[in-house]
Parts: structure tokens; sequence; C-alpha cells
């Protein structure tokens, strides 16, 4: 593995780490949508909305870097 391949794995790992963390912010703000304060729901949409957007950017770069003929994106979830 050379140190482009180590680097696309790490970043690969992190969109997954990502994908963990706004799944369970979805399962927070569907426990919480009727009880909780709606500054505090507010404020989880807001945070799941930014990882959402991460998610799609890292997602379109590793499907460009994979256009050059490896491909890094087999091993990304779906969120």
């Amino acid at each position: 593995m050379n140190r482009t391949d180590a680097i696309l794995e790490d970043v690969t790992n992190h969109y997954n780490n990502l994908v963990h963390e706004h799944k369970q912010l979805h399962n927070e703000i569907e426990q919480c949508q009727y009880y909780a304060p709606d500054a505090d729901l507010k404020n989880l949409k807001i945070k799941k909305l930014k990882l959402k957007d991460e998610l799609e950017r890292l997602k379109t770069n590793l499907t460009i870097l994979a256009g050059n003929g490896k491909n890094y994106c087999h091993n990304i979830s779906n969120f």
C-alpha cells in the first residue's frame, strides 16, 4: 500500500465514522422530537445537516479519486 492508498483509506474510514454519527443523530432526533425544547432539536438538526454536507463532499471527492482506476468507494457506507 502506497502513501496515497493509506490516505484514501483514512478518509474512507473518516467518512464511515461520520455516517455512524449521522445515524446516531437521526435516532436521537426521532427519540426526542416530541419532548425536547425546540432550540435543542434545532441544534441537533443543524448538526445533522452539517454532517450530511460533509458526507456528500467526501463521497464526491472519493468518487473523483476513484476515477484514477482504484475503487475507494466500495468501502463507504451510505447514509
